[in-house]
């Protein structure tokens, strides 16, 4: 019998680059039946006030978080905090700081694209966020309407990805400083997707870095490599997080929400570790 999802620690609204609002996926989460779930925008919390209101409004558990980018040597990793205090005036500020670097990142990525004879509006690209926060998969909707490719996965395979013509990489904080913002709002830090990582044998070396737990269960996760990072979390006494990162549904299909395998016992475990 397959098992019920009751937790999703890992989901992305349109304050970073999701394509539902907070108010929508909080109704989202709630039609899936999950009994608790985490909005983890990118570099930012200005979803979650919205997400908290309905949230309360619907009787279902929101945990406060954030994805926050940084590197671990010359890795790019992404580090979850989860229950993390988020009305703190001193994050906010970060992440507005981190909100700038990330406009000119997009210009960066607009002029490289014009060198390759490709021309597109910075200003469009601002457009399709609604709040502000503004990444790759925005230049990449743009290039989809635009007609330049037909997907977003193309856009990213030809221009925008990693080594790819028009990739625009970015100044970001280290592991460690990203573990102690997270610690600092009392929340719990869990590196996200490791399967991104190209090299596992970094992860016990994070753990110096007071790394708190292991994204084991994720969409791009094989059964096989989650249980490696199961036995990995296990081995190196990290705490084990998963989700769906949820950021929008393809050709109308409903939200798919939830990851079965993250069990209660793991969800509060969590919790309990947080400040």
């Amino acid at each position: 019998m397959e098992s019920r999802a009751l937790y999703d620690l890992h989901l992305h609204t349109t304050a970073s680059d999701g394509k539902l609002a907070p108010r929508e996926l909080v109704r989202a989460a709630k039609s899936s039946g999950l009994r608790a779930f985490a909005v983890t925008d990118h570099d930012t919390v200005e979803g979650i006030p919205e997400a908290s209101e309905e949230a309360a409004a619907l009787g279902i558990e929101l945990v406060p978080g954030v994805e926050v980018s940084a590197n671990f040597g010359e890795a790019p990793v992404h580090v979850l905090g989860l229950f993390i205090e988020y009305r703190e005036p001193w994050l906010a500020k970060f992440f507005s700081e981190a909100s700038s670097r990330r406009v000119e990142r997009v210009h960066e990525m607009v002029r490289k694209l014009a060198g390759l004879g490709i021309e597109i509006d910075a200003e469009a690209v601002f457009a399709r966020s609604t709040h502000g926060t503004v990444g790759r998969p925005h230049v990449a909707e743009e290039l989809v309407a635009r007609g330049v490719v037909r997907t977003m996965s193309e856009a990213f395979e030809r221009y925008l990805g990693g080594n790819c013509p028009a990739y625009v990489g970015y100044e970001k904080v280290t592991l460690r400083d990203a573990v102690g913002l997270i610690r600092r709002a009392g929340g719990v830090a869990s590196l996200a997707h490791p399967v991104l990582l190209a090299d596992d044998s970094l992860i016990p070396r994070m753990v110096e870095d007071d790394l708190q737990a292991i994204e084991v269960f994720h969409k791009d996760h094989t059964p096989e490599k989650a249980a490696e990072y199961q036995a990995l979390a296990s081995s190196l006494g990290l705490l084990q997080t998963g989700g769906s990162d949820f950021h929008r549904s393809e050709d109308g299909e409903p939200p798919q929400l939830g990851c079965s395998e993250l069990t209660e016992e793991a969800f509060e475990r969590v919790r309990a570790s947080a400040r």
